[in-house]
């Protein structure tokens, strides 16, 4: 039998895989080591703990969907780039289930995640200059919560019998567009004049 060596990225990426399957809250030591086919202690030897584990995972996870959501940003502007920047958000979630519930829980690591999530932010930022409009932290939080609250509910169940989750999607990007077309006319005319 081959044994394979063992590095941080390996036992990173083999955590990130129980991850997508069991959800982070399910990520133990023990589950790891039977992956990667070593005792417990020897992980010991490549992370510090299950939280250091989890926060290179979350850190991972945020640094990738940047990357998505920069990439499906990139050339489009207004109403089309919060369309990209939306779907882009939308299919790492079901591709990376587990993944992104942690890139979207409170911060294990918050200056690494915030280093980690600075793709993500530049994408953001990029499409609501389009509209002329500052990335202030409420406005991305507004169109962020918005949109997970949707992907949250439809993983957890909740749409299966009552409606389809591609509509209800379809009706929160809508209500972000909306959302920041009304922060651009008021950053236009803040007196409503």
């Amino acid at each position: 039998m081959t044994r394979t060596r063992l590095d941080r990225d390996t036992v990173v990426s083999a955590a990130e895989a129980i991850v997508d399957v069991d959800g982070w809250e399910y990520l133990t030591m023990t589950a790891l080591a039977d992956k990667v086919g070593v005792r417990v202690p020897s992980l010991y030897n490549h992370v510090e703990s299950i939280e250091a584990l989890l926060g290179y995972v979350q850190i991972r996870a945020l640094a990738e969907l940047g990357d998505d959501l920069q990439r499906a940003a990139m050339g489009k502007a207004k109403r089309q780039g919060v369309e990209a920047l939306a779907l882009a958000l939308r299919e790492f979630a079901v591709r990376h289930p587990g993944r992104y519930a942690l890139a979207v829980s409170a911060p294990i690591d918050r200056p690494a995640i915030q280093a980690a999530g600075a793709s993500a932010g530049a994408a953001m930022r990029a499409v609501l200059e389009s509209y002329s409009v500052e990335l202030l932290p409420e406005l991305a939080y507004l169109c962020v919560s918005t949109l997970n609250g949707v992907i949250a509910l439809d993983r957890s169940g909740l749409f299966r019998d009552s409606v389809r989750g591609d509509d209800v999607y379809d009706e929160a990007v809508a209500m972000v567009v909306a959302l920041v077309e009304r922060a651009a006319r008021t950053a236009r005319n803040p007196e409503g004049k």
